[in-house]
């Protein structure tokens, strides 16, 4: 298996989605993709928020008071307002349907917390993969979507033909 067909299934798309890619569009696969981030996004901020005021009703003493509720309602809210604003952004990602290309020598690294980052040509950018599947100081096409600034594909220079 080659370096090109490791990225293709880490990203979960196919050739085809490198070649709108290529052409500046959106493939099918990385639609679906954006789409089902968002959904899991805003999925994982109702669970979250549930668990949160669970928790709060769990192990707070009864009867609660108004100003437990006011913190419970506010954080469920704050975490929702999240989701829904990244859900948002990821459906006009789709809509405009536009890929940028940064071509270049990467460099990837790891931020605790705040997860793995690729760096190339000039910019820094979350990594939605493992660093495994990257070549540290190779040269790739990366595929950015302008509105939400995420990568969306990858792939080595050096594996395309002219």
């Amino acid at each position: 298996m080659s370096h090109s067909d490791d990225l293709l299934r880490a990203f979960r798309i196919a050739v085809e989605d490198l070649e709108e890619n290529r052409a500046g569009r959106l493939g099918v696969a990385q639609r679906r993709n954006l789409l089902h981030s968002g959904n899991w996004n805003v999925a994982a901020a109702l669970f979250l928020g549930f668990l949160l005021c669970a928790t709060i009703y769990g192990f707070a003493k009864k009867p609660l008071a108004p100003i437990q509720w006011i913190l419970a309602i506010a954080l469920f809210a704050a975490l929702l307002a999240m989701a829904i604003w990244y859900f948002r952004r990821t459906r006009v990602a789709v809509a405009e349907g536009r890929v940028e290309c940064l071509a270049g020598q990467v460099q990837v690294g790891s931020r605790g917390r705040q997860g793995a980052y690729l760096a190339v040509a000039g910019e820094v950018l979350p990594l939605p993969i493992s660093l495994r599947n990257i070549r540290q100081g190779g040269v790739y096409r990366v595929y950015i979507v302008p509105y939400t600034r995420g990568i969306v594909g990858m792939e080595p220079i050096e594996s395309i033909s002219p």
